[in-house]
């Protein structure tokens, strides 16, 4: 599938979250949308608060996202923040747009702990901008691998760069001695939940070096749930 971007300036970028069982209380989402493709996104509810019924081929870029930040932090509690809770900092239109290393170079600076998941190697471009939030405040990355079955995650994530490249970037994230992680999130019943399919996730974060592993199931709520069984239907 084919995106585009439209630059969309914000009016805030710390958001404050109702959710209760997450660590931390603030994202700060530098895009809306996802040309990832995943079909099992929770967050293609969030498009439609602008009125968007294409999460996956209409990306919003906030292009003034690090100017806003940078008028909020003086005010800011130095709380944890969170990277992307609706999006991918590091889809694809990353590559033109560059929003993330002004977004990181203000959180070192005024030592806010950041927290990232992606599913993109680029993230690998800003791992001197991670050091140095980790340094000042404490830092963490994980990739997210739902399985490494090339040819499964290429129909259930199209857009997404492939699984044997995201373990690698998470040991470079290790050399780079930053604490890094695997988001295996979800596990989908019938396509990568066998005990196989999760061996074979949990032994490549293991070689990898990873900290750490989080695993979690589907959440199909909204937008989500009518999306993800249509491309089941027509792709599985």
């Amino acid at each position: 599938m084919e995106y585009t971007v439209i630059e969309s300036p914000c009016k805030t970028a710390l958001y404050r979250h109702n959710t209760k069982w997450l660590p931390f209380n603030y994202d700060i989402n530098a895009y809306r949308g996802c040309a990832h493709q995943c079909i099992y996104c929770y967050a293609q509810y969030s498009h439609g608060y602008i009125g968007d019924d294409n999460f996956f081929g209409s990306i919003h870029a906030k292009t003034n996202i690090a100017e806003v930040l940078r008028r909020e932090l003086p005010r800011f509690g130095r709380e944890a923040v969170n990277l992307g809770g609706v999006t991918d900092s590091y889809q694809p239109a990353e590559r033109e747009y560059a929003l993330m290393p002004g977004v990181l170079k203000l959180l070192a600076d005024y030592k806010v702990p950041a927290i990232l998941s992606t599913k993109s190697p680029l993230i690998l471009r800003d791992a001197e901008l991670f050091q140095r939030i980790d340094r000042e405040a404490g830092a963490m990355a994980a990739l997210t691998v739902t399985t490494m079955d090339a040819g499964i995650a290429a129909l259930i994530e199209p857009g997404s760069p492939p699984p044997s490249a995201r373990m690698a970037a998470v040991k470079e994230l290790k050399k780079a001695g930053l604490t890094g992680g695997v988001h295996l999130m979800p596990f989908i019943p019938l396509l990568t939940d066998s005990p196989e399919s999760l061996e074979a996730v949990f032994a490549a974060a293991r070689d990898a070096g990873a900290d750490y592993v989080l695993v979690s199931g589907l959440n199909l709520r909204g937008a989500t749930r009518d999306g993800f069984f249509e491309a089941v239907r027509q792709r599985f």
